[in-house]
């Protein structure tokens, strides 16, 4: 790990600089490992369709000759390659049936109509030329506003702060919000409702004339961005890759807008006569002289006079749709490619801020006038491939850090969870600050409890004195414990309401193993539990929480679990019933799960896996 204390914002700049450059070659690495792993790639891909979508969309469709469902790596969203001989194209996976696989990827590319394609699975360089770019613009001081405000957030500004807003006296918090002309920090620990806040003062600044950007680390917070404040009667702008975004949000996408204009027939109609235009130039004739020449070359101007038409007229109609929406919302990336260097948006709001990498947060800083950064530093910061990685502290959590609190707003009131699961994360975590709302009544409809023959919210059933045991897998060296998955099985063989749970845990292959039983024995079966890591389910809620912590062994060697910032995500997801699946002997070597262990037999249930299991 880096451990130099930066003196000066151009000191910490270049740190963070060099751990985005040392992430990007490991990520590249990792990649080419799994590139050259046969197993991973999929061969003899054929082209059966090539369309054009929208904007500068286009999807291609492959059939395949054998299955694909096995293969772990391909879901819909993520980058692949796509390879024949001297051809590479990387893309988006779309739709993953069993004999064919839609993807999709930007720009007017000749992809060849012919079969024997090689798919492996890739990553986003172009995710960390957009970190480096905005690390860069500031490094060079281009942004004199954005320094100011980094510089303050930091720590490093010789002068004052500017005058600190006054966040007494008002009554809600999207008026303290409104009261911020230059940046604060929302601190929303579990179910208090910071997206909630976040919808009502944009509702606010909207009234007022601002602009305003909203964004998210992940497509899952950015879509939620989108359905909160269309609820609330605004109208958002998606940007991005439909690809990885929910389908009950295309209607808001910039692509529904653009492929919905009258402007866009037309669009559509040049584009025709583009790729007539094309062909033509491009054709290829036996007898080629002088007049064919000439010929070719007027072609080829009339189809670069009319692409030029097409860029400018999207242009137009993008910007009318632009300034037409209440706001608009996307991801880090997507906001940074689509915008122009210098475009400012009066008011930027970053939800979910303790999961983006801090040169995302450089980017909101270079978009924005105000910002307003929302998140819990007590919830899991961004992963990295480098373990000694100088990241490992937010930016969110450095910003409260460093604050005063004439910055930090802090909301108290959660209305998520029974106050029974809130017990121990409030007291480990918040110092006992998170008071539940008095209007808070979870249901409990997994009727998982009539199961457990108890009314209490949170149990343990306690694998210790069984035969569990953890083991690792062979190719990604991630740990499961079969034991404590079969478990799991038995209690939803019951007659309840399996899509009211959610089962998590901090190892993929426990995932895997808990998914792959579950297809198994609910075959054809709709409405299952989701089933996730805790990271990808961090945001998220659930009716009832399964969570399997996986240790077991002698040595009460718990790996990555001492990572209690991953605990308070598990322990906070349930609404109603909190289910804790472990080995207390194992995890209770460590003084916060043995303080944990301590708090379920006094407010909740203490359970043996032998009731359930043997």
């Amino acid at each position: 790990m880096n451990n130099t204390i930066p003196k000066s914002l151009d000191e910490a700049l270049q740190i963070i600089k060099s751990s985005v450059i040392l992430e990007r070659e490991l990520e590249r690495n990792l990649f080419q490992e799994e590139k050259s792993n046969l197993k991973n790639n999929i061969k003899g891909l054929s082209v059966e369709d090539h369309l054009y979508i929208t904007g500068d969309i286009w999807r291609i469709s492959l059939s395949v000759s054998g299955t694909i469902t096995h293969k772990s790596w391909l879901r819909q969203g993520v980058p692949a390659l796509l390879e024949k001989e001297d051809f590479s194209l990387v893309v988006q996976v779309y739709q993953v049936k069993e004999k064919y696989i839609v993807l999709q990827y930007k720009g007017e590319i000749e992809v060849p109509e012919e079969n024997s394609f090689t798919l492996s699975p890739w990553y986003s360089e172009s995710t960390y030329d957009a970190y480096l770019e905005a690390i860069d613009t500031l490094i060079q001081k281009k942004d004199k506003r954005a320094r100011d405000l980094l510089s303050w957030i930091l720590g490093f500004h010789k002068n004052e702060k500017p005058s600190p807003p006054k966040l007494k006296n008002i009554i809600s918090y999207s008026e303290k919000l409104l009261d911020i002309n230059d940046y604060c920090f929302l601190y929303g620990p579990p179910g208090t409702g910071k997206t909630t806040v976040l919808a009502e003062s944009i509702q606010k600044w909207k009234a007022q004339g601002k602009s305003i950007l909203a964004l998210a680390p992940t497509n899952f917070a950015t879509d939620y961005l989108v359905e909160k404040t269309a609820s609330m009667g605004l109208r958002p702008l998606r940007l991005g890759n439909s690809a990885k975004i929910k389908e009950s949000v295309h209607d808001y996408l910039l692509d529904t807008a653009l492929e919905e204009s009258e402007e866009q027939k037309q669009i559509n109609i040049w584009r025709k006569e583009w790729q007539n235009l094309k062909k033509k130039a491009f054709a290829w004739k036996r007898n080629f002289g002088a007049e064919e020449r000439e010929e070719r070359k007027q072609l080829q101007k009339e189809a670069k006079e009319l692409i030029k038409l097409i860029g400018s007229s999207q242009k137009r109609v993008k910007e009318r749709i632009i300034a037409n929406a209440d706001l608009v919302v996307s991801t880090f990336l997507g906001a940074w490619n689509f915008f122009e260097e210098g475009k400012k948006f009066d008011i930027v709001v970053v939800d979910e801020s303790t999961q983006a990498w801090e040169s995302a947060c450089y980017m909101a800083i270079l978009m924005g006038e105000t910002i307003i950064f929302a998140g819990d530093p007590k919830q899991l910061p961004p992963t990295f491939l480098d373990a000694d990685t100088s990241q490992t502290k937010s930016f969110l959590e450095k910003g409260i850090e460093g604050d005063d609190g004439t910055r930090t707003v802090f909301l108290e009131t959660q209305y998520r969870m029974h106050n029974d699961i809130l017990t121990f994360s409030n007291r480990e975590f918040y110092d006992s600050k998170v008071i539940t709302s008095d209007t808070l009544s979870p249901s409990e409809s997994s009727n998982i409890k009539s199961v457990l023959g108890s009314d209490k919210n949170i149990f343990w059933i306690d694998t210790a004195g069984s035969d569990a045991s953890e083991e690792t897998g062979e190719e990604d060296e991630s740990t499961y414990n079969t034991t404590e998955a079969d478990l799991i099985l038995e209690l939803l063989k019951n007659d309840i309401n399996k899509s009211s749970i959610a089962i998590l845990s901090p190892y993929r292959a426990q995932i895997d193993l808990i998914k792959e039983k579950i297809n198994k024995e609910f075959t054809n079966m709709a409405n299952l539990p989701l089933v996730q890591t805790i990271d990808s389910f961090q945001g998220r809620e659930a009716d009832t929480i399964i969570l399997s912590f996986v240790r077991t062994n002698e040595e009460g060697e718990i790996g990555f679990l001492k990572d209690y910032r991953r605990l308070n995500v598990g322990l906070t997801r349930a609404k109603s019933t909190l289910i804790l699946v472990g080995d207390s002997v194992t995890l209770s070597s460590d003084k916060v799960y043995s303080r944990l262990f301590e708090t379920v037999q006094i407010i909740g249930e203490h359970r043996t896996i032998f009731e359930f299991l043997y």
